[in-house]
């Protein structure tokens, strides 16, 4: 590997860099150094994500520079100048840190080689990006988020022409061209004629187009119109100072849902000024939207939404029962709106013999319950949810109907208006969903508990190792190495049943010995590793798609929250023991 020493050296010396960050390399100690130039930035399954700053490990306008080159190549080897012309691409872009300025970076790459694009002024979400590509017949797409993370990351999404984050056969050559590329000091590209430069168009120009959008995720409703009188449900709206800022309330307003925007995160800011978090998976999301529900009891809201800077994600707390907010789970939400939704469509005599719902490997099973109950075919997925955007086209080509899809990190897709997860449809899935309980005098924790007395209990949760420094990726690698080659019997007091390698696509059944091979093609080759238990239940263990972490899945099957809790660490100690991370 060359020399970190002159990676920072070249970076000083070459004009692409500019004074401001020249001046900062020359203010880091010899640690930050290594981090910065101590390896690349690569290109992964699911994009770029890292730290902002220079250096050839973190984002900044070469290291996206580069990216769109390799994009820009992929489209003209893929689809010729012609087509790439006349059909362009969309780009979209959240509220964080230099987003702005990447997007333009984005643009310019594009144009000069003679790329149609159609962008925004300002920062729109994750499924428009989506709704445009496929409305526009664009032949593919770039995102500028770093979804959940803090303030001081970004990072960079590929869209296929289906408006899905790119699946295996099309990254794969995606990868292979930017991986063939010279480093970022070096990259070059030739600019067509600037008669023939592309032509960008701001869709945000006017409120049309947005209008549109929120017109046709309005359409996802199952209740469209069918709510008469005054509504039950009243809403406090977070969009985490991200995209969602404007559009969201649109859709909330069409909806007729008396709410508001909790102040100070109603607003695009990349420093999530009034957040203690803008990841809905976690408490702190919820603070400011609990604050101003508390604050204002005479209008009685009664259910917090609150959606990620991109806005592809949406989570929830609600006054339960007993009259105290409560939350959800990202897979509790996915089950109670996949029961809600089939049985709202058994009530109709509208579910279809040919529904299909489509969910991930490391999600919960109790899908499966609600789906075998009501007869419905489920297909399990790879993680990520574009294994479930891709998914929708086989569906409608094996004329099947596409019910519902969803995944444990609050992703959710009513309908297949887009190919990615979407909040906008879960927004007002949810309200739907609570407005239907509500009126049949269930609050949404004793809907859950109904559903359970019918399925069994599971508890869902997730335990991340972050590895970092020079060379944490080989790291994360060497760990999961350890654990494919030692044979686990039992995890905390749990006996194993089976153990599926999703790399090598073998399952081995630990009672007899024997292996046979992974015969479903739902799930590609990942590297992922599942462990299932004999009494029902599973740990999933997979490193992320885009920083030096390993995840690690639990769901523990008919056991008090306590009790399953208990074994989570016990189980948690044992895989960090094996792995040595």
């Amino acid at each position: 590997m060359e020399n970190v020493q002159e990676k920072r050296d070249a970076w000083l010396k070459s004009d692409l860099v500019s004074d401001k960050d020249k001046a900062f390399i020359q203010t880091c100690n010899k640690a930050t150094i290594e981090e910065m130039f101590g390896s690349n930035l690569s290109f992964g399954t699911a994009g770029l994500r890292a730290l902002l700053g220079p250096g050839t490990s973190r984002m900044n306008s070469l290291t996206v520079r580069r990216a769109t080159i390799g994009v820009s190549r992929f489209i003209l080897n893929r689809f010729g100048s012609q087509e790439a012309s006349s059909r362009g691409v969309a780009i979209s872009f959240d509220n964080r840190h230099y987003s702005k300025e990447f997007r333009d970076i984005a643009c310019k790459v594009f144009i000069e080689q003679g790329i149609k694009v159609y962008t925004f002024h300002n920062p729109h979400p994750t499924p428009e990006l989506s709704y445009a590509i496929r409305k526009l017949n664009c032949l593919g797409g770039i995102m500028i988020t770093a979804s959940h993370n803090q303030r001081e990351y970004n990072g960079y999404k590929f869209y296929d022409e289906k408006g899905c984050q790119g699946v295996y056969e099309t990254i794969d050559e995606l990868i292979s061209i930017i991986n063939s590329l010279p480093d970022e000091l070096s990259v070059k590209y030739h600019p067509v004629d600037e008669d023939h430069f592309g032509i960008v168009t701001y869709l945000d120009d006017t409120n049309d187009f947005d209008i549109e959008y929120i017109n046709e995720e309005a359409k996802t409703s199952l209740f469209r119109n069918s709510f008469g009188g005054i509504k039950k449900t009243r809403i406090v709206f977070s969009p985490s100072c991200g995209c969602n800022c404007v559009v969201a309330p649109m859709l909330l307003t069409k909806a007729g849902y008396p709410f508001a925007v909790v102040p100070g995160q109603d607003k695009f800011d990349p420093d999530f000024t009034g957040m203690d978090d803008p990841n809905p998976e976690n408490d702190a999301a919820y603070s400011g939207a609990i604050a101003y529900l508390n604050s204002n009891i005479v209008n009685k809201y009664n259910l917090i939404l609150v959606t990620d800077p991109d806005a592809d994600r949406c989570g929830l707390a609600f006054l339960d029962s007993k009259g105290k907010i409560s939350r959800l789970t990202g897979n509790q939400i996915g089950a109670l709106l996949l029961e809600y939704k089939l049985s709202v469509l058994k009530e109709r005599n509208e579910l279809p013999s040919s529904g299909v719902v489509c969910t991930t490997f490391v999600s919960s099973t109790q899908a499966q319950r609600i789906c075998e109950y009501y007869g419905v075919t489920i297909r399990i997925l790879a993680t990520g949810f574009k294994y479930i955007g891709n998914l929708i086209d086989k569906v409608k080509f094996n004329s099947q109907k596409f019910l519902f899809g969803f995944e444990e990190s609050y992703g959710y897709l009513l309908t297949d208006l887009v190919r990615d997860k979407d909040s906008l449809q879960a927004i007002i899935a949810i309200a739907d969903m609570c407005e239907y309980y509500l009126r049949r005098g269930l609050t949404l924790d004793l809907a859950y508990e109904r559903l359970c007395n019918r399925t069994g209990t599971f508890y869902n949760t997730q335990k991340n190792i972050t590895i970092k420094g020079v060379g944490s990726l080989e790291k994360v690698k060497n760990g999961i190495n350890k654990l494919r080659s030692t044979m686990i019997e039992s995890l905390g007091t749990l006996r194993v049943k089976t153990i599926t390698d999703y790399l090598k696509r073998t399952i081995i059944n630990i009672g007899t010995n024997s292996g046979v091979a992974i015969g479903d093609n739902d799930i590609d080759r990942t590297d992922c590793l599942r462990y299932d238990f004999k009494d029902g239940g599973y740990v999933a263990i997979r490193p992320s798609g885009t920083e030096p972490k390993v995840k690690i899945y639990f769901e523990i099957y008919n056991k008090s929250d306590a009790e399953a809790q208990v074994l989570v660490n016990k189980i948690n100690d044992q895989i960090r023991h094996i792995s040595g991370l």
